[in-house]
């Protein structure tokens, strides 16, 4: 097999070794003059030459630093070589395309790139330089008008860009890259070729830093090199404990702020709650710097860290914008011009959560977008699932939709006691998906919005008075003058009671003939829009009129049926006779007070009435 090999790097070599000659003679690289890839000559030619370049220049800065002194700083020549093949080594990874690369991925697949595509070059060689498509007359010759062409003896390919910003250039595919890393171990068995960058792959991936380890490594024990599952084991360590202060990291940060913010009021504890998911990005962008810089992780497990913590660091930059506008809702709800228990600030946390979690979804798609997902398969995908999500989460929607209703509405706002159903209690809370709602045993009844908004709700807190509306059943023994007394007097109760209201007209009026008894309906407005205070004004009112009753010599009916067995003393006759001579003096005298009670009535009645009683 090998002497069928084609004379292998001759005139690549040539090539290089009049740039090296250049370089060496102090002829400084322009850093703005990308490597030439207008043929598959070319681009091969620039690759190799690059790659050799910056691997002489990097085995000179390490040779200048085990010179020095030190563990932990280069010489300054030392720097400037490394400089120098840091340069080579970019210009060679731009004969790559990385175009299918996800953009977090693209320098440690390039880096990676480069070294594996050479280390397989090292070990099978190139074909003679003529042969290979390309120079002076490539515009004029029907090679030009090819696309793709392959590497003899390989499966990898170069072609042809045809739109973007390399465009015309000859790049290895995207499919020859990243099939590297399975044709160099199928091929690392085989023994380099003369002038090849021998174990270069293999520093890489056992030194810590990029291309330029740094000095300390000098000073690792022997054991420590030895490689685990393509890592050394020293690197097996250090990522194990990078992982663990990760997470101690972000643990201890989460309860600690979270333990501050219960003791601080609600702006000032959504500020602290800021810090969490920022410590989460900055340690997660942290942690990648050191797998992917320091610790130098390399292969297929560079790749898994790298997007899991990329995709951690943008889930903390979506939680923090949640967070953020949670501390503005709050910020705006400090303006003395908004009540913190209205409904004005439910809904401003409301639309501010909304446009948070709209803000925070933005965020986790161009974090996927970085990670290699297409946004419109996402937003393709997310619609899908939207549908299925919105068809079974079908309440959740009706819940949202209520609660925006209930804000536009303004029915009810927090703090409010209100009337719904059989059940009354004042409102704690209007939220998207349920209502909360503080009942009169103290019990909290969550309501979905989607069906408090279709109750018929009673805002007691908004009336401006409490309505008195009561029925008094008479015995029948009670006669017409009797009758006509009591509601006089209860008349000159309500005009005269200072706690209720002039307008409308509270009235006491002979209402119907009941199955047992004579009804009388009393209707008044008391003014005060607390419950405790209605009822004590209320009761004062019952307490006057039954003396008024007792007084009449009537009496109050029983619900039923009251059966005589024997003779009772029965109505007081002379109380009923008194009744009925006041009645004839109304008549004679003409305030007789009905239908209605005459103004002069009303206005002598008015203020004579205590209230609250002294006895």
């Amino acid at each position: 097999m090998n002497a069928a090999r084609p004379v292998p790097l001759v005139t690549a070599s040539l090539v290089f070794l009049l740039l090296l000659s250049g370089i060496a003679a102090g002829s400084a690289p322009d850093p703005l003059t990308p490597a030439d890839r207008s043929s598959p000559r070319d681009t091969l030619t620039s690759f190799i030459t690059h790659m050799n370049t910056g691997h002489h220049y990097l085995q000179q800065a390490r040779m200048i630093s085990r010179g020095a002194p030190g563990f932990f700083v280069h010489p300054p020549e030392a720097v400037e070589k490394g400089d120098l093949a840091r340069y080579h080594f970019e210009r060679a990874m731009q004969c790559l395309d990385l175009s299918e690369v996800p953009y977090v991925l693209r320098d440690d697949v390039a880096r990676e790139g480069a070294l594996l595509l050479k280390e397989i070059l090292d070990r099978i060689g190139l074909p003679p330089l003529g042969t290979i498509p390309g120079g002076k007359d490539w515009i004029n010759t029907g090679d030009s008008r090819i696309t793709r062409w392959n590497i003899p003896r390989t499966e990898l390919q170069l072609y042809r860009v045809e739109s973007g910003e390399a465009e015309g250039k000859w790049l290895l595919s995207p499919s020859s890259l990243a099939r590297l890393q399975d044709d160099y171990r199928r091929i690392e068995h085989m023994p380099y070729l003369p002038g090849a960058m021998e174990g270069a792959y293999h520093d890489y991936i056992i030194t810590p830093g990029r291309f330029f380890p740094p000095k300390w490594t000098e000073i690792l024990p022997g054991w420590a090199a030895a490689e685990i599952h393509e890592q050394t084991l020293w690197q097996w360590i250090t990522l194990a404990l990078v992982l663990l202060v990760f997470i101690a990291l972000n643990i201890g940060i989460w309860r600690l702020f979270g333990k501050i913010s219960r003791n601080m009021n609600l702006f000032a504890g959504n500020i602290l709650r800021i810090l969490p998911p920022v410590a989460l990005s900055l340690t997660s962008t942290q942690t990648i710097l050191l797998v992917d810089d320091t610790i130098n992780i390399t292969g297929r497990l560079c790749i898994f860290l790298i997007q899991f913590f990329s995709a951690v660091r943008w889930f903390g930059w979506a939680w923090c914008a949640i967070r953020v506008g949670e501390a503005i809702a709050e910020l705006i709800i400090l303006s003395p011009r908004v009540e913190p228990e209205s409904i004005d600030a439910s809904l401003v946390r409301t639309v501010s959560r909304l446009i948070c979690i709209t803000a925070a979804s933005w965020i986790l798609l161009y974090g996927l977008s970085r990670l290699g997902l297409s946004v419109f398969h996402l937003l393709t995908g997310l619609g899908v699932v939207g549908l299925a999500i919105s068809l079974a989460a079908k309440p959740t929607v009706e819940n949202i939709i209520g609660g925006l209703t209930l804000f536009a509405d303004r029915s009810v706002k927090v703090g409010e006691y209100c009337r719904f159903g059989n059940t009354a209690g004042t409102v704690l809370h209007i939220g998207l998906r349920s209502t909360k709602i503080e009942a009169l045993d103290r019990t909290v009844i969550s309501i979905p919005n989607a069906e408090f908004s279709q109750m018929q709700i009673v805002n007691v807190t908004r009336r401006n008075g409490s309505l008195m509306q009561k029925t008094l059943s008479l015995r029948y023994e009670t006669t017409g003058d009797q009758l006509r007394w009591i509601l006089a007097s209860v008349r000159d109760v309500l005009h005269a009671h200072p706690k209720v209201a002039a307008d409308p007209v509270p009235f006491a009026r002979f209402e119907s003939y009941g199955a047992s008894s004579l009804d009388i309906l009393v209707f008044a407005y008391i003014r005060t829009k607390k419950w405790a205070e209605f009822l004590a004004v209320q009761e004062d009112i019952l307490f006057r009129i039954g003396e008024i009753v007792e007084k009449s010599g009537s009496g109050f009916a029983f619900p039923s049926t009251t059966a005589y067995i024997a003779r009772d003393g029965g109505l007081d006759g002379e109380k009923a006779a008194l009744a009925a001579e006041e009645v004839r003096q109304w008549r004679e005298s003409g305030q007789y007070p009905f239908p209605d009670t005459p103004g002069e009535r009303i206005a002598a009645a008015r203020g004579t009435v205590e209230y609250p009683p002294k006895s």
